[in-house]
């Protein structure tokens, strides 16, 4: 099958997969960027094409970026930590896109910053393996 034939026929689950990386991801993320996400993540051959379509819509500083947690509705901020309970990582990170990938290709992401850390965490013993014991 031809290349562009097989475009034609996956567009509709293309759209959908971009849909429902829009729902999960949030307001900050344009349709633009989360189709050529998914178009990463589900074709990484057709990486010359989200490179191209990058370059004729430029927009800000290409790679990954965060946004501040505190600047969220406290909507947002119960929804993103109900995400990140159930899935331990936002819908972008989900798709395990190399950074360097995303960077080289001219996409600028904008994706969720980290949660402060409750104050409970704070004085939490650390984990065992970053305890050393004195050799005598």
């Amino acid at each position: 099958m031809k290349l562009h034939t097989a475009r034609w026929f996956l567009a509709p689950v293309r759209q959908l997969r971009t849909r429902r990386l829009m729902a999960r991801h949030g307001l900050a993320l344009a349709y633009d960027t989360a189709w050529a996400l998914i178009t990463l993540h589900s074709a990484p051959d057709e990486t010359t094409l989200v490179r191209a379509w990058a370059r004729e819509n430029p927009g800000a500083a290409p790679g990954i970026h965060y946004d501040h947690w505190h600047t969220l509705s406290q909507a947002e901020q119960q929804r993103r930590l109900r995400w990140l309970r159930r899935h331990g990582h936002s819908p972008i990170q989900l798709l395990q896109l190399d950074a360097g990938l995303i960077h080289s290709t001219g996409l600028h992401v904008l994706d969720w910053g980290r949660p402060p850390i409750p104050a409970d965490q704070h004085h939490a013993t650390p984990p065992p393996w970053s305890q050393t014991r004195e050799q005598p």
